[in-house]
């Protein structure tokens, strides 16, 4: 068919076009009436026969297993390869076969619709569109492709993300009674919110507490490629201190001296001798962000510690800052008040 109406979610009805043209099928939204599609049905015929988008000369148009290839290729070196070569996978069980000038919006909301009668959570399935519409922003740069469909689709809403947190007193019963090779690590991840994967890599090049005002960690290898300054609060130095005449560029070591790949095993022993269930070595940097924000801290500069993108990834904590505020305002008592609410009877005669 040339041109058809299809029921939108808001319940409106919109009409599209649809055709091919040297083995590449086009289609796109025609408007809300029959005569307005068939109008820019028979716009793109003459633009795509009138070759004004350049498909045949100036794009190179593969088909997107060609394309996932090069692209693959051009990002191993990035710290995100392992999720986008998984995404990819799963993207090209879908795609397939299909050139990247004939994936249409239509495609990438019937892609949504199979992942949900998968099962997939919304978090997985927002995770592959990023990676595709990430995929056709570097195929427009690099002269593969016109367009993004992916632009013109919208997202699932994803649950809050998960917040689980420790207690002043849960977090130092967990120090306390880790193991001593252990006994560091937890403590960074409490007072500066870092990764595991950070953590563990830690190296004394990225330790600034020598001849600087302000003692901070420097990271650049993180998970969106963006340097990021992590501050040192005392406690931090003075355990940096300690640690500093260790004989190696690591910072952190396990039992034999060697620099650790994993903490797994005994993070677990820690948490079953403290008690406290329902916790991943993760949670430290939401415990972290959560006592961070109830001492006053803003959401602003906790993002800049964190290295999130965008203030939404820590909005989650926005809340716990009701009890810092009613602090806040409980150091006005006192300042304001009336101080004689009610005249005695005798004044009043």
């Amino acid at each position: 068919m040339s041109v058809y109406s299809k029921k939108r979610k808001d319940g409106t009805t919109s009409w599209y076009y649809d055709f091919m043209h040297d083995r590449v099928r086009y289609r796109g939204v025609g408007g809300t009436t029959k005569t307005q599609a068939l109008r820019a049905l028979e716009k793109k015929r003459n633009e795509v026969l009138n070759d004004e988008f350049g498909i045949a000369a100036k794009v190179k148009n593969p088909k997107i297993e060609k394309f996932a290839e090069t692209y693959l290729l051009r990002r191993r070196h990035l710290r995100s390869r392992k999720r986008d070569a998984l995404s990819v996978r799963t993207l090209l069980v879908f795609f397939k076969g299909k050139f990247l000038s004939s994936i249409m919006p239509s495609d990438v909301e019937d892609y949504i619709g199979k992942r949900r009668e998968d099962g997939v959570s919304n978090a997985t399935i927002n995770r592959e569109l990023s990676c595709l519409k990430r995929m056709f922003s570097l195929a427009i740069k690099w002269g593969e492709a016109k367009r993004n469909p992916v632009k013109e689709v919208d997202f699932l809403e994803e649950p809050p993300g998960r917040t689980r947190f420790l207690s002043e007193e849960e977090a130092q019963c967990l120090i306390e009674i880790s193991s001593e090779h252990l006994k560091p690590i937890v403590m960074t991840a409490l007072n500066t919110g870092m990764r595991l994967g950070e953590i563990l890599s830690l190296e004394w090049d990225q330790i600034h507490i020598d001849a600087v005002l302000e003692p901070y960690i420097e990271i650049a290898e993180t998970k969106n490629n963006k340097k990021r300054f992590v501050p040192l609060n005392d406690d931090m130095v003075d355990l940096m201190e300690s640690l500093k005449n260790n004989n190696s560029r690591f910072v952190f070591l396990g039992v034999r001296g060697e620099p650790l790949k994993s903490v797994t095993k005994p993070f677990a022993n820690a948490l079953k001798r403290a008690g406290i269930k329902d916790f991943k070595f993760h949670d430290l940097r939401h415990t972290f962000a959560s006592h961070y924000v109830m001492n006053g801290g803003d959401l602003l500069a906790l993002k800049e510690i964190l290295g999130h993108s965008n203030l939404k990834m820590v909005e989650r904590y926005a809340h716990l800052a009701t009890a810092h505020k009613r602090r806040q305002i409980n150091n006005l008592n006192g300042k304001f008040r009336i101080c004689h609410l009610i005249a005695t009877s005798e004044e009043a005669d």
